[in-house]
């Protein structure tokens, strides 16, 4: 009897498909980015909050029970990417505790509704996880300026300040909000070693 074989199931892995996204750079660079679909959850708090850390929970919950339900069900597969924080009010005039904050995970278009459904019914049935403010949302940043910012999260506002005179010297105003991309997990690299990319997008600047 012929033995049957398995297909490789083909990986999304965005930081391939969208390498100036995801770009280590330290120098300002220029980008656009397209529509794209998230996992993603809002909340108020100042980061690091018992409520930004359930979200940053319930996020990869949702994403990693995802992957590894299509993945063994031969379905698809994709790496699950680098979180990223949207940030909405100014950080002068607000107080930590009352910004408002989206964080959240890209994901490929397959994984749909649908099979988000059934995926949040298994995690409340097997494991009593709550994902429904978790929401799947597609979203377009557009044009963009961003850089490297190497160190804690506690100077990334010289980097937005770095970010707006970068802008301003190209003719062009910042359009909020405020957006990082954490590469590398804070609990197991020295303050030194953070790595966050820090994008402004923006649009031209009025006459």
């Amino acid at each position: 009897m012929a033995k049957t074989t398995k297909r490789a199931v083909a990986k999304v892995d965005f930081r391939k498909l969208h390498p100036e996204l995801y770009r280590e750079s330290r120098e300002i660079a220029e980008v656009r980015a397209a529509k794209g679909v998230f996992l993603a959850v809002d909340g108020v708090g100042a980061p690091g909050s018992q409520a930004f850390q359930d979200a940053i929970g319930a996020l990869y919950a949702l994403a990693y029970t995802t992957k590894f339900t299509l993945k063994n069900a031969r379905l698809g597969d994709f790496a699950v990417p680098a979180l990223e924080g949207l940030y909405f009010d100014d950080p002068a005039t607000v107080q930590q505790g009352q910004w408002h904050w989206r964080l959240q995970l890209r994901i490929p278009e397959q994984v749909t509704a649908r099979v988000l459904a059934d995926v949040r019914k298994a995690l409340a049935e097997k494991k009593g996880l709550d994902t429904s403010a978790v929401k799947r949302i597609t979203w377009a940043e557009g044009r963009a300026l961003q850089v490297l910012h190497l160190g804690p999260y506690d100077q990334v506002g010289s980097v937005y300040e770095r970010l707006a005179a970068e802008a301003a010297s190209r003719k062009l105003s910042c359009a909020g909000p405020g957006h990082e991309i954490y590469l590398n997990d804070p609990r197991r690299v020295p303050p030194g070693r953070i790595k966050t990319i820090v994008r402004m997008p923006v649009r031209a600047a009025r006459a």
